[in-house]
């Protein structure tokens, strides 16, 4: 089950990107959003996703998308909650408004 809501993910954050003109203003931007986005590692995804929410110019669907591949990564429940309820209020997809609702089910 992970796996396929991770590969959800993976492809709704490739979707965005390409929609996406907001800029990022960081040295490591291109780094921390394959991470973020594409990253098998745990640990690393969910220490590249806020460095992506931090340093947004401005709160949008995106941002919430970091929201919820942060949530979809941790072990830590409480984090995990209140990620997926940032992700849900930020999302503008019907998609990414179901996984956030399954997130916040699952850590809520």
């Amino acid at each position: 089950m992970r796996i396929s809501k991770l590969m959800m993910w993976m492809l709704l954050a490739a979707l965005a990107i390409t929609a996406s003109t907001q800029a990022f203003a960081y040295d490591a931007f291109e780094a921390d959003f394959a991470t973020c986005t594409q990253g098998n590692d745990q640990a690393a995804v969910v220490a590249a996703c806020p460095r992506l929410i931090d340093n947004a110019a401005k709160e949008n669907s995106m941002v919430g998308m970091f929201y919820g591949l942060r949530a979809a990564n941790n072990t830590d429940k409480a984090q995990n909650c209140s990620d997926a309820r940032k992700s849900f209020e930020l999302a503008d997809d019907d998609a990414i408004k179901n996984l956030s609702q399954k997130l916040i089910h699952a850590n809520c």
